[in-house]
């Protein structure tokens, strides 16, 4: 039983299986990228073979990591990257036949190519601090929600008979300050109105800056944060593991 777990575990960490799984889902990406063509019909089920090829190599895969944690099968289904694999397989095993459900087929595939964020570590701390960051991001995003609320409502009074197609009411002008928010043609925003309101440059910089330069920075940096410290992190862990090791070492001398 241990010989069949040790050859389980030995494929898993293996480097040269850790590739050949990042160049499957690259093969993947390539095949749904591909599949978005009109492609002649004597290449479809060459395309289609393809795809089973891929959905079972994924398959295998994920039943060479769950027999290497056999003796633990807990540890496997307590990991959320590993339950996020084993729906993303599961989900691609579901039959879809008929035109009607060519776009559920499209969006499967399409999903499959998250994989790769499982396989790269990079890929993983970055989501995971994405995660971690979240709560305090929150609180940035109902910070802004409030300014864009407060803006839109001032430039509804303001500008709304000068310009009613960005103005007219709250939501419409929610949705203007969003676009000036991310500076899509802002100015021509601006200039609709500046003739009639020509102090308006007052409210759109003072918008700007409180949006885009101080509060989108803000979680920028919180982002930047939780990353930094998750590696500050990881850093003490491995020195604490390789002392650890080390000590042990010395002991058994």
């Amino acid at each position: 039983m241990n010989r069949f777990i040790d050859f389980f575990l030995s494929i898993r960490d293996s480097k040269f299986f850790t590739g050949l799984v990042i160049a499957v889902i690259v093969a993947s990406a390539i095949y749904a990228g591909a599949s978005s063509y009109n492609i002649p019909a004597e290449y479809i089920l060459i395309l289609d073979y393809f795809d089973y090829a891929i959905t079972v190599f994924f398959l295998i895969e994920i039943l060479i990591r769950i027999f290497a944690e056999v003796n633990h099968p807990i540890r496997f289904f307590k990991n959320g990257w590993n339950i996020f694999d084993l729906i993303i397989v599961l989900v691609s095993l579901v039959p879809v036949d008929g035109a009607e459900s060519a776009f559920v087929a499209r969006l499967l595939r399409i999903v499959r190519v998250l994989r790769i964020i499982t396989v790269v570590p990079a890929f993983r701390h970055i989501v995971e601090s994405l995660f971690k960051s979240m709560p305090r991001v929150a609180f940035i995003a109902l910070l802004m929600f409030i300014v864009i609320y407060i803006w839109a409502a001032i430039g509804t009074l303001i500008f709304s008979e000068t310009d009613p197609e960005h103005w007219r009411n709250i939501g419409i002008a929610a949705l203007t300050l969003a676009q000036v928010a991310t500076y899509d043609d802002w100015a021509a925003i601006m200039s609709n109105v500046f003739e009639v309101h020509p102090y308006s440059w007052i409210y759109f910089i003072s918008f700007i800056l409180v949006t885009s330069v101080v509060l989108l920075n803000m979680v920028i940096g919180i982002i930047v944060d939780v990353m930094s410290r998750d590696a500050r992190e990881n850093l003490f862990d491995n020195i604490d593991a390789n002392d650890h090791m080390v000590t042990k070492e010395n002991e058994g001398l």
